[in-house]
């Protein structure tokens, strides 16, 4: 590793954060110790205050991020990678994106395709004057064992009204569709107690609006919404276990590890990045109530 780094651990050691190259800090780390990586990159082609990647550069980041991630994770662990695409010109989108998703999925495997989208996105010059729709979802790109860890009920949705009204007036029943698919509806609307909830969607509408606990607040301009983060951290990673982000940012990804009882590490290269995720994960353990928050058993 380059001498240019530095290493930060909170006092009870649940948290150590670096700032350096991720490229530099992840050889580092011991194989088979991660459990999750939550992360949202760089782009490529997009101007940020810390620079702009073409996208040649941006492979030559990424690819062997993507080989570390593999090396680091357990054998149960997967990785999800917050992504947009973007375009070259309006009406011609950029291929980086979807030649990342075909290469990793093709040697690692894509468990699913999630995507997040952000419902409060604003329209922009494309949609108003050019006549195309407002860009408001980004891939959660969800790579690993086909069987790796998932906690589907720390995930699942409330039961709507219309579903319990269905169930306990007894109305549903097999419905035959033009389709040949038959839906037995009573079936699905009872899950809901088998289950103790709602099997969720793979679209997640989340917010990132402002408000004194998002990145924005601390100067962050794209920075991952809290409920984003903790959400991947309760599905993806078992309790006890430790989640990496190696592209940290404000920190966001360590506030969800933190919010339940998770370790974490975390990787930035930008020094005034760094001192705010530091500052922002020493305000929450010094003040647990910070989060409402218990260990999950």
């Amino acid at each position: 590793m380059g001498r240019d780094y530095e290493k930060w651990t909170s006092q009870d050691g649940r948290v150590t954060l670096y700032r350096g190259d991720c490229n530099e800090i992840l050889p580092t780390l011991a194989e088979n110790s991660i459990d999750a990586i939550i992360t949202d990159p760089p782009y490529a082609e997009v101007s940020r205050d810390y620079g702009r990647l073409t996208e040649p550069e941006w492979f030559a980041l990424i690819n062997p991020v993507m080989e570390e991630s593999r090396r680091v994770l357990t054998p149960t662990g997967s990785g999800v990678y917050i992504l947009q695409p973007n375009s070259e010109k309006i009406g011609r989108l950029r291929m980086w994106l979807f030649k990342f998703i075909v290469k990793w999925g093709e040697e690692w495997g894509m468990v699913q395709d999630v995507w997040w989208w952000n419902y409060v996105a604003l329209p922009v010059s494309g949609a108003c004057s050019y006549g195309l729709c407002r860009p408001s979802m980004k891939i959660c790109a969800w790579f690993g064992a086909a069987d790796c860890f998932r906690n589907q009920k720390k995930v699942l949705l409330r039961e709507s009204k219309r579903n319990m009204g269905q169930r306990v007036n007894a109305r549903s029943g097999i419905v035959k569709n033009p389709s040949g698919l038959d839906i037995d509806k009573k079936k699905i609307a009872t899950a809901t107690l088998k289950n103790g909830g709602v099997t969720p969607f793979n679209l997640l509408p989340f917010s990132n609006g402002g408000g004194t606990d998002k990145s924005g607040a601390y100067g962050h301009g794209a920075g991952t919404p809290l409920a984003l983060a903790d959400w991947w951290t309760r599905y993806i990673s078992p309790p006890g276990g430790t989640i990496l982000d190696p592209f940290l940012g404000a920190g966001t990804m360590g506030l969800a590890a933190l919010a339940h009882g998770r370790r974490f590490i975390g990787i930035e290269r930008d020094a005034n990045y760094f001192e705010i995720s530091k500052k922002r994960i020493a305000d929450v353990l010094a003040q647990p109530d910070m989060f409402a928050w218990k260990e999950e058993k």
